[in-house]
């Protein structure tokens, strides 16, 4: 660590060549803080605290004009990135640091043994702690990634005729650790209104000489990489810190916008990162930080969504074409204490929300449809408010994994040092947000499950659909469709049904014979007729409402009403594997016939289109979830519940 010398050393370095510290501040190294930067007396808000001139810069365009090192120069291309440029030019530097220009600054970084990111999690004990994580993951892809860097970078080295031995792995970690740890971007050197990149070398004199560089037909990725400037890194980060940065041509400088007391240490702010992003490019986290978040990752869409998707979101996909994972992963934020559905909904990326949305209407069979501000389309639209529960149970359903992954992990019951405490703080982030999202869309979803008196869209079992359906009518509605029931199962009892595998059918079954019902005054048309057609009644509206868009647009409309001899004939085949299974409770339909003779077990339009089409009702509006057990205190049963949704239910 560096003593009191060293960073006097840096500060008249940093001076001699023309950079800037504010007198009221100094340099200080301590156990806690490591190098930081600390107010002798008050800085008053809007004062600048420190400039530093281009010419203290280090990043690989010095490593191209440096004449002591051509071998940067003229291997260029085969170092695998300008990125691994800079690595292995700051550990030539760090080598010979005796005689490099940024002595003073190379003597005040930090040491391996400070470094607490995962790539210094050697002992498996402090490896543990990542178990299960996404930085793990992460961590895992960058280290192989690194380790290409440095065997490339060693065999160009070698190949140069430069002795290797002094490079080794854990100097190449030390500089990854550097730039990852204490570099700005590019952006902070950008020519303004200029071609020309300036950078700066030592000339045979000694002197610190301007050179400028042609970039203008560099690829784009090599003009973006990380740059160190001496000094400005010294300041450490606080979320809440007011500063501003400013670039202006051939320096950079930073402002206070908060007051700094004497004795107070004056801290920077790296911006709006998580614990992950902390843990794995600084070592440290940040305990409740408002800012931490979680990661997730959507699989492939289907090819034929894909080719949708390409048009209308061509940044999901890699320049040759392939689906680009990194582009489908989205951050999600910590959310309030206790944040509600709509806070949860609304804090999502629209682009996640957007994707989510295409997936679901593609997997109905719907056509692509494009949403331009899915936020407002899930919450406010008639149609978009159908995806509310579904989108829920896909978040749950991703979600989910990663807490269990999380939670199985076995750890010692504290952490033994740095490398652990901020690891076991990256943890317990991580849960605190899965559990807080997974809790606020399991009880949105919790919140569906209504009575049949109430209104709005909702959740129904089996008995709860046949409850709602009889509250919309004065009669007895439901009895044919018992009794029908019963003569082809046997019983009307709810447990025995499920216990026997009768379960989901009776429940295609009943939409079915609900939505015949509601038609059964009108002449057949589409459901999106209800309204104009003579006769329709207020109470049926809530099954136009209840009816998905792929039912009533995709099969319905149309179908050839089939006499009362060729029932289960249609007009069009019958979809997809579904029909075998249409075929057996279309069977059952007969039966159900010939005991209720006067009811709509004897309707002409049954057939097997109208039970596969509300087969995929039941498929894609339902799902298993824990529900209050009928007749009990307080116990809950999983059971298959059905979305009907609708305003006026």
């Amino acid at each position: 660590m560096a003593g009191t010398s060293q960073t006097e050393a840096l500060e008249h370095w940093l001076s001699h060549y023309g950079g800037f510290l504010h007198p009221s501040l100094r340099l200080c190294v301590n156990a806690e803080a490591g190098l930081h930067c600390r107010a002798t007396a008050t800085v008053d808000a809007g004062t600048r605290i420190s400039t530093v001139p281009h010419a203290l810069a280090l990043s690989y365009l010095n490593a191209l004009v440096d004449d002591a090192c051509p071998v940067f120069k003229q291997r260029r291309p085969d170092f695998q990135g300008v990125e691994n440029i800079g690595f292995f030019y700051l550990m030539v530097q760090h080598h010979y640091s005796t005689t490099s220009f940024w002595k003073p600054y190379l003597e005040t970084l930090p040491k391996p043994q400070d470094f607490a990111t995962p790539l210094w999690f050697d002992d498996p004990e402090d490896l543990a702690w990542l178990e299960g994580t996404d930085v793990l993951h992460t961590m895992l892809g960058r280290k192989e990634v690194y380790e290409q860097y440095y065997y490339a970078g060693v065999n160009i080295l070698a190949q140069a005729g430069i002795d290797t031995g002094p490079f080794t792995w854990d100097l190449f970690r030390w500089a990854v650790t550097i730039f990852t740890s204490r570099s700005f971007s590019s952006r902070a050197i950008t020519p303004q209104g200029s071609k020309y990149w300036t950078t700066h070398k030592t000339n045979s004199e000694g002197r610190r000489q301007t050179v400028l560089l042609d970039l203008s037909t560099a690829p784009s990725e090599d003009l973006d990489f990380p740059v160190l400037f001496p000094v400005q890194d010294a300041p450490n980060h606080r979320y809440d810190a007011h500063v501003d940065w400013f670039f202006d041509p051939g320096r950079f400088s930073i402002t206070v916008e908060d007051s700094v007391q004497a004795g107070d240490e004056v801290f920077n702010n790296y911006g709006s990162k998580g614990n992950d992003e902390l843990l794995l490019g600084y070592g440290f986290c940040i305990p409740d930080s408002p800012h931490d978040s979680i990661m997730l990752t959507l699989k492939p869409p289907p090819e034929a969504l894909q080719a949708e998707l390409m048009i209308v979101q061509p940044g999901l996909f890699r320049h040759e074409g392939g689906w680009n994972s990194e582009r489908a992963t989205f951050r999600l934020k910590q959310p309030m204490s206790t944040p509600n559905a709509k806070q949860i909904l609304m804090s999502l990326p629209e682009a996640l929300l957007e994707l989510l949305l295409y997936m679901l209407r593609h997997e109905r069979g719907l056509p692509f449809a494009f949403v331009q501000r899915p936020h407002e389309y899930i919450l406010e639209d008639q149609d978009g408010r159908r995806y509310l529960p579904h989108i829920a149970r896909m978040l749950v359903q991703s979600l989910a994994p990663k807490l269990a992954k999380l939670q199985s992990v076995v750890l010692a019951p504290q952490p033994r040092n740095n490398k652990q405490r901020q690891a076991s703080i990256y943890r317990q982030g991580q849960t605190r947000i899965l559990e807080s999202i997974i809790m606020a869309l399991r009880g949105f979803t919790r919140s569906l499950l209504k009575a049949p008196a109430a209104s709005g869209p909702r959740l129904v079992t089996l008995e709860g659909l046949l409850e709602l359906w009889s509250a919309k009518n004065s009669s007895p509605i439901a009895v044919p469709f018992i009794a029908g029931v019963v003569a082809c199962s046997g019983t009307a009892d709810v447990d025995q049904l499920r216990e026997a595998g009768w379960e989901e059918d009776v429940l295609v079954l009943l939409l079915c014979y609900i939505w015949l019902h509601a038609t059964k005054d009108q002449q057949l048309g589409t459901i999106r007729e209800f309204g104009s057609v003579p006769g329709t009644t207020v109470k049926d509206d809530w099954v136009r409402q209840m009816l998905p868009e792929y039912v009533t647009e995709s099969v319905l409309p149309g179908m050839r009403v089939p006499n009362e001899e060729s029932m289960g004939d249609v007009e069009e085949p019958a979809i997809d594997t579904d029909v075998e299974t249409a075929g057996s409770i279309l069977e059952l339909v007969r039966q159900a016939a010939e005991a209720q003779p006067d009811s709509l077990w004897h309707d002409s339009r049954w057939s097997e289109q109208l039970i596969v089409r509300f087969g995929k009702m039941l498929q894609y509006e339902s799902m298993t979830m824990m529900v209050p057990k009928p007749g009990s205190q307080g116990e809950e049963e999983a059971r298959l519940v059905v979305y009907v949704h609708g305003d006026a239910i």
